[in-house]
């Protein structure tokens, strides 16, 4: 069990009953906003492909006019991210990308549960804490906590649902 379980995950029940447009909202501000809190440039973190990709992922769900078959794609690519110079931050982050865009194919709200928690494992990731992490090691780091307070907040502004 991580800060995210404890503090984030106690409202899986709560945003089921959240609009999927809402959730659809939802995730990809967090994706959008995750990477603020990693404290350097994505550059500084990831091998440039990671990067564009990260990019073009986040321009093609914000279009309202993207083609959601050419996700497919995207989603391959997601899945194939490259060994970056932080590949465990990477890893996660590209599941965020790869999750958000099937839970929007298959109109999935259940999905964007899972791209919130991806996207607070890439910056625990990101974090580097140790091999044997706490909730209160997480606690005390700032970037942890920042992810945290950043999905409550939006989890809140987009959905209603109060911490």
């Amino acid at each position: 069990m991580n800060l995210w379980d404890v503090e984030v995950g106690r409202f899986a029940d709560d945003l089921q009953r959240c609009s999927f447009g809402a959730l659809r909202r939802l995730g990809l501000r967090v994706i959008e906003d995750t990477v603020t809190v990693y404290g350097r440039p994505l550059e500084e973190l990831f091998d440039a492909s990671t990067v564009i990709l990260y990019r073009r992922a986040v321009e093609e769900f914000r279009s309202a006019d993207a083609a959601q078959d050419e996700w497919d794609q995207m989603l391959a690519d997601a899945w194939d991210w490259q060994d970056s110079k932080s590949p465990f931050t990477a890893a996660s982050l590209c599941q965020a990308l790869a999750q958000y865009a099937d839970s929007v194919l298959g109109e999935a709200p259940e999905g964007m549960l899972e791209v919130l928690s991806s996207c607070y494992e890439s910056v625990l990731n990101a974090a580097s804490l140790g091999r044997t992490v706490t909730v209160d090691a997480e606690r005390g780091d700032p970037r942890c906590r920042r992810a945290v307070e950043l999905q409550l907040a939006l989890i809140e502004e987009m959905c209603g649902v109060v911490a």
